[in-house]
């Protein structure tokens, strides 16, 4: 039946962040006849999309930002968070100082090549605080957390930071709303304007029948990335947000008026 159906409705190819934060935006999209999934880091998947690579993709708010001439984002789906997110963190060595004490202290940061939106926040939080450590590019960010020495830090996300959360470590959504009382907007659906009537209806389904199933949808994606299913239902129904809203929109606008 699949490969019938794929005859008429040749496949689209959806970049997707195969994090666990993601997953709701694209669970349902999986086994689904008229698409293919390309697995990958928000800014590589925003590459892909600039190149006409992929049709679609889940990629960093940032780079729609800086794209927003070329592409369009499904109005109804994010990826936000509100007063934290447990999975965009800034590892240090010891965390007994505020982040403000400990981000001044700081010679250097390490700062994860995978997503634009984080590093963007990070850098609106140091400017805010009149932090001015060394940002420096990394792409080996789950062994470098304990490498860090004094006077380093290190922010990693996604899956990474989940997986050592119980170390030394700041949440920068928390910090963020602190500052600014604020919530944040890390990804959208990105598409050119001409493919939205394509698309748009392909991931509203989608994400209607995530939402359908959802105690289905946890448990294969407890089972998938390997977290406990209680700390999965939490993190994807409570921390992280995956529905734009009047709201989220402003907090968007409100981040993207204070970047380069």
């Amino acid at each position: 039946m699949r490969d019938e159906r794929a005859k008429n409705n040749p496949p689209f190819k959806i970049g997707v962040v195969d994090y666990l934060n993601a997953y709701p935006l694209w669970g349902a999209l999986e086994f689904h006849s008229t698409v293919t999934l390309v697995p990958g880091t928000p800014s590589f998947l925003a590459e892909e999309l600039a190149q006409g690579r992929v049709d679609a993709a889940c990629i960093s708010s940032i780079e729609y930002w800086r794209h927003r001439n070329l592409f369009t984002y499904h109005p109804h789906l994010c990826v936000a968070a509100e007063q934290e997110t447990q999975s965009i963190r800034v590892f240090a060595r010891r965390t007994e100082k505020s982040f403000v004490d400990t981000a001044r202290s700081l010679r250097v940061l390490y700062t994860t090549t995978a997503s634009r939106s984080s590093v963007a926040q990070l850098k609106t939080v140091l400017a805010e605080i009149e932090a001015r450590p060394l940002l420096q590019e990394v792409d080996d960010a789950d062994q470098r957390i304990d490498w860090l020495k004094e006077g380093e830090a290190l922010l990693a996300i996604g899956d990474v930071a989940l997986r050592h959360r119980a170390k030394p470590s700041y949440d920068l959504q928390r910090e963020y709303f602190q500052l600014f009382r604020r919530g944040f907007v890390y990804a959208l659906w990105v598409y050119r304007p001409e493919r939205a009537s394509e698309l748009e209806p392909l991931f509203t389904e989608a994400y209607a029948r995530y939402k359908k199933s959802t105690p289905t949808y946890l448990e294969k994606a407890a089972q998938r990335f390997g977290f406990p299913l209680d700390f999965t239902r939490i993190y994807l129904t409570e921390t992280i947000r995956h529905e734009m809203t009047e709201e989220r929109q402003k907090d968007m606008e409100f981040f993207f008026e204070r970047v380069d």
